[in-house]
């Protein structure tokens, strides 16, 4: 059955929507944020924590996330390192351009266009979930930039022969694709170990930006997968992976990873630390697939002890 908002969850929803704004200003404006817009093109909105003195981590968010998720680990990172935090085209309050091509490489290149500009020469990056897979070719394309890499459960990796997410979309299962208040239950139990509270107008407003999305969401997810290649035969899961790029990644990496991860298998983490160079591997045995969200405070001092030594 298809699932028709009423006026009244749509109201409640609205009201969700402003709390969710509300309380991001005043977390940003807690932690000294300053927000600003790279003109690109394409157009990136982006959050400035700290000042220009101490060096800078560059931090990219996950799939059909915001710069704002990381807002609850920055409290723990911004006093030793100035915090650099995007959001992607195609998410937040950047570029939301139906004409543009969201594939991996034209992530790289906008990336790469948005930190000659706002970034300094070097830096650390850190990237969570799809974030990590643009974060992991960005550092194998630039590896004079990037000073350490640290990995939050990244996409991009492929373990053959464990399920993943990646199969699912293959077998024609997009968990992304939200059509009613259940399906967005079952995304949330699959992201976090535990899912937490939220205010009933909070959820309902998640509810509805899921299911209007759902379409655009989908075609940003083909598009950065290349299901099309997928799908014909032209490549293999393991072909269109990063796998291959590990090599060329030679600064430090550190691999977080939730053990209670269903999207992507926290095995993928022990089989992509012997491809890489110089890899370390920190697995959370308390968390699913978004540690920044499920243990900032934990996370931040780990990728603090990672990144400052």
């Amino acid at each position: 059955m298809t699932f028709k908002p009423s006026i009244a969850f749509r109201a409640k929803a609205k009201a969700g929507e402003a709390m969710v704004e509300a309380f991001s200003k005043t977390i940003g404006k807690q932690l000294g944020v300053t927000l600003h817009t790279h003109q690109g093109p394409p157009l990136m909105a982006w959050a400035k924590i700290g000042s220009d003195k101490k060096e800078t981590l560059v931090m990219i968010h996950g799939f059909g996330d915001r710069k704002e998720s990381f807002y609850f680990m920055s409290k723990f990172l911004k006093e030793k390192l100035n915090l650099v935090i995007p959001d992607l085209p195609g998410f937040g309050k950047s570029c939301m351009d139906p004409d543009l091509v969201y594939s991996l490489e034209n992530y790289i290149d906008w990336l790469g266009r948005f930190i000659e500009q706002t970034g300094p020469e070097s830096f650390h990056l850190a990237g969570c979930s799809m974030g990590g897979a643009i974060a992991a070719k960005f550092a194998a394309q630039f590896p004079s930039r990037v000073k350490s890499l640290s990995l939050v459960d990244p996409a991009g990796f492929y373990l053959p022969g464990k399920h993943s997410v990646y199969d699912e979309a293959l077998a024609g299962s997009n968990i992304f694709h939200i059509s009613s208040p259940s399906d967005f239950e079952s995304l949330q139990s699959r992201l976090f170990r535990k899912s937490p509270p939220l205010p009933a107008c909070v959820k309902e407003y998640m509810i509805l930006k899921a299911m209007g999305d759902r379409t655009w969401l989908a075609k940003i997810f083909d598009e950065l997968m290349d299901m099309d290649s997928i799908k014909s035969g032209n490549i293999s899961l393991e072909q269109a992976s990063l796998n291959h790029l590990c090599k060329a990644i030679t600064m430090p990496v550190m691999l977080f990873w939730g053990r209670h991860d269903s999207l992507l298998p926290w095995e993928t983490a022990l089989f992509v630390e012997k491809l890489f160079p110089r890899a370390q591997v920190h697995i959370y045995e308390e968390y699913g697939h978004v540690p920044h969200l499920e243990g900032p405070k934990k996370l931040a001092g780990h990728m603090l002890d990672f990144i400052c030594g």
